[in-house]
């Protein structure tokens, strides 16, 4: 089995031989990738949606993996128990605030897991600051490029980060910033472009909250892009 690019990276960051739960696991790809290349003990894919997770179990089964990988119907990690043992909790896909919903819905088994691997499809700062206003560090955070998308997959374990984030590391990661990420030199370079293009036909309306806004966030981009 070959994974997308983006599923490939989240995949990567996974601990060797843990137990993993994926929320959201809809075909479960991640899983079935994972216990193929000897990378985890077992799995346990979840989904809220019957049609998802019939889809889950066809694959499962197609690979023979019934025995190795669990697959349960329920919302968010409500269908984890702290007696699963689960090291490693991936939820990938979805928005931000959702994600945020389930990790505070799961509070206690995100607490007792090893690492949290998370991609937000909007969102990201909320989800970073809601990490660590819940004794999280983020040990990883990269932002990615696949089929012309651009996406941020973040790793956390249980601690406090060493350092206060700034406002605009909370927005595009702290990691990607220090390390002059082209990937995020090319993502705020369209952002930018497409701000001005918004500012330039909403001055046109007066409208001069939503003006001072884009004028903030184009602020804000042009200070990050000079650091890269």
């Amino acid at each position: 089995m070959e994974l997308s690019y983006r599923l490939n990276k989240i995949a990567e960051k996974v601990i060797k031989n843990s137990i993993v739960a994926d929320i959201g696991t809809d075909h479960a790809y991640i899983p079935i990738f994972l216990y193929k290349n000897n990378k985890i003990k077992g799995a346990i894919a979840c989904d809220i949606s019957k049609g998802s997770l019939q889809k889950a179990i066809d694959n499962i089964n197609k690979y023979n993996l019934q025995n190795n990988i669990q697959t349960r119907l329920g919302n968010g990690l409500e269908k984890i128990t702290l007696e699963d043992n689960v090291d490693t909790i991936i939820i990938a896909g979805m928005g931000g605030m959702l994600m945020i919903d389930i990790l505070e819905k799961g509070i206690n088994i995100a607490n007792n897991s090893k690492q949290l691997i998370l991609q937000p499809q909007k969102d990201v700062d909320k989800v970073r600051q809601y990490l660590h206003k819940n004794d999280f560090k983020i040990i990883d955070d990269e932002i990615l490029k696949d089929d012309g998308k651009y996406y941020t997959i973040i790793t956390a374990i249980k601690g406090k980060e060493d350092t206060l984030y700034k406002k605009e590391q909370y927005i595009f990661g702290k990691f990607e910033i220090e390390n002059k990420s082209p990937i995020l030199k090319e993502y705020i370079e369209e952002q930018l472009y497409k701000m001005e293009i918004v500012l330039k036909n909403i001055k046109e309306t007066n409208i001069q909250n939503r003006i001072l806004e884009i004028e903030n966030n184009i602020k804000t981009y042009k200070e990050v892009l000079k650091c890269l």
